[in-house]
C-alpha cells in the first residue's frame, strides 16, 4: 500500500475537523439560544429543575451594592444649595453692577450740569464785556483836543434805531 501524500492527508483532517465542529455548534446554539424555552418561560411554566437553580443563583450573588437613597438625596441637596448660594451670589453681584451704574450716571449728570451752569455763566460775562467794550467805543468821551494844524473831525454816522416787528420800517 502506497503512503497517502501529505495534501491529501491535510484535507480529510479538515474535513472531519469541519463535521465534528459543525454539530457541536449547531448543539451550543440550540443550548444558549432554545426559542422552545422561551416560549415557555414566558408562558410561566418552567421547563428544567435547572433553571430555578440557576434563578437562586443570581439572586445569591449580587453584583451591585445596594442603593442608600438616603445619602443620595443628601448629595442632591447639597448640589443645589451649592447652586443657589451660586445663582444668589450672580444675583447680588448684578444689583450691585446695577446699583454702581447707577450711582455712577447720576454722578454724571451733576457735573455735566455743574459744566453747564458754569460754561452759561462764562458765556454771559463774555458777552457782558463785549457789550460794554462796544459801548465804550462809541461812548462820547468828551471835547477832543485838536491839534492847530489838523482839520476838524466829523461825527461818527449813527444807524437810525429800529425795534423789530412793529409793522413797517
Amino acid at each position: 500500500m502506497a503512503k497517502p501524500g501529505f495534501w491529501s492527508d491535510t484535507f480529510e483532517q479538515l474535513a472531519e475537523l469541519g463535521k465534528t465542529t459543525g454539530k457541536q455548534s449547531a448543539k451550543s446554539v440550540a443550548q444558549t439560544f432554545n426559542p422552545v424555552k422561551i416560549l415557555e418561560q414566558a408562558a410561566g411554566s418552567t421547563g428544567s429543575p435547572n433553571e430555578g437553580d440557576l434563578k437562586n443563583e443570581f439572586q445569591k450573588k449580587k453584583n451591585h451594592t445596594p442603593m442608600d437613597f438616603d445619602k443620595l438625596q443628601k448629595k442632591y441637596q447639597e448640589k443645589d444649595t451649592q447652586n443657589l448660594a451660586t445663582l444668589r451670589n450672580r444675583l447680588f453681584q448684578m444689583v450691585k453692577s446695577g446699583d454702581e451704574k447707577i450711582l455712577a450716571e447720576k454722578k454724571q449728570e451733576e457735573e455735566e450740569m455743574k459744566r453747564k451752569i458754569y460754561y452759561d455763566e462764562m458765556e454771559k460775562k463774555r458777552r457782558k464785556q463785549a457789550t460794554v467794550q462796544q459801548q465804550s467805543q462809541f461812548a462820547p468821551k468828551g471835547k477832543e483836543k485838536r491839534g492847530l494844524f489838523s482839520p476838524k473831525k466829523k461825527a461818527q454816522a449813527q444807524h437810525a434805531e429800529t425795534k423789530p416787528a412793529t409793522g413797517k420800517q
